[in-house]
Order: structure tokens, then C-alpha cells, then sequence
């Protein structure tokens, strides 16, 4: 018998203040103060959703705001707002609407979430900055 995913929901009205940290997929539509990391799958934050901390996941998509730094280990699309650096080792994609206040920087590989405290990845070349 095959398994369904699991992901965990942030709704709307929702305010976390703390980081979130999951081994599955997290859509995030509320407010949350802290870090959203998870450790396998995709990490949405939605369009009415602020983050002020690291989001960190295995696919990333803002359509909201970030204001903190972004890493994505496979993929990241960016149609919100997002305020801080930009890590990925996969694959970017900017929508129309993307804002982007901060350096992004494709790395040759994304570990694991690292322990809290932990420095930013290694770059393997700097792509851009980009300052609105």
C-alpha cells in the first residue's frame, strides 16, 4: 500500500512566533516570526503571507514575502517579495511579479538543514545582485 504525502498547513489568521521545522512538505499562508525549514519536499508561502526569518526547503516557492535569507536544495520560484540572500542549487524561476531585495547566489549543492547557528552555504558562483 503506497503512502500518501503529508504536508502541514500555516492558514491564514494563523500567527507562529518560532521557528517550523518539518521532515515534509509545509504551505504556509499565515504570519510566521522564525524560520520555516523542511527537510524533504516543498515549501509554499503564500500570497498573503510574511516570513520574517530563513525559509529553507528541498522546493521553494514565495508568492508572498520573505524577509530573510532563501535556500533551496533542488528548485526556487519567486513571484513575491523577498527581502534578504538567495541560495539555490537547483533551478530559478522568476515570475512578473518577483521583487527582490538582496544577492543571489547559485550554489553547487544545498546540505540538510544545518544546525541552528550554522553558517550560509558555500557559493559556487555569484549570479546576481539585485536591489529594488
Amino acid at each position: 500500500m503506497k503512502q500518501g504525502l503529508t504536508f502541514s498547513v500555516i492558514n491564514q489568521g494563523m500567527s507562529i512566533h518560532g521557528n517550523v521545522a518539518a521532515d515534509h512538505g509545509i504551505s504556509c499562508l499565515g504570519y510566521v516570526e522564525g524560520d520555516v525549514e523542511s527537510m524533504n519536499g516543498l515549501v509554499h508561502i503564500g500570497p498573503a503571507s510574511i516570513v520574517r526569518g530563513r525559509v529553507e526547503g528541498e522546493h521553494v516557492i514565495v508568492d508572498g514575502t520573505v524577509e530573510g535569507d532563501v535556500a533551496a536544495r533542488a528548485s526556487l520560484q519567486i513571484n513575491g517579495r523577498v527581502k534578504g540572500e538567495i541560495y539555490y542549487a537547483g533551478s530559478l524561476r522568476l515570475g512578473a511579479t518577483a521583487s527582490l531585495d538582496g544577492r543571489v547566489t547559485r550554489v553547487a549543492a544545498l546540505q540538510q538543514p544545518a544546525a541552528p547557528g550554522a553558517s550560509a552555504p558555500t557559493p559556487a558562483a555569484d549570479v546576481s545582485s539585485v536591489s529594488a
